[in-house]
């Protein structure tokens, strides 16, 4: 019994490759998406971490003018 294996053609140097690879044999490309995949749990972080930093300056400005316009 032999093991068939699906070839489709590299997007850049159209040379058949197995599917599924992540990097041509010929013209060595990879073939997968150069973005990292992020969970969301990470861009929460970022995002919390963005809306604390602002909430935090924007109370210091209120802060300092409070300050100002007391003295």
């Amino acid at each position: 019994m032999s093991v068939v294996k699906l070839a489709v053609k590299c997007p850049h140097c159209k040379e058949p490759i197995i599917a599924g690879s992540t990097r041509c044999k010929h013209c060595h490309a990879e073939l997968v998406s150069s973005t990292k995949k992020t969970s969301p749990l990470k861009k929460l972080d970022t995002f919390r971490a963005g809306f604390l930093s602002g909430l935090l300056f924007s109370l210091l400005i209120a802060l300092i003018g409070w300050l100002h316009f007391t003295s």
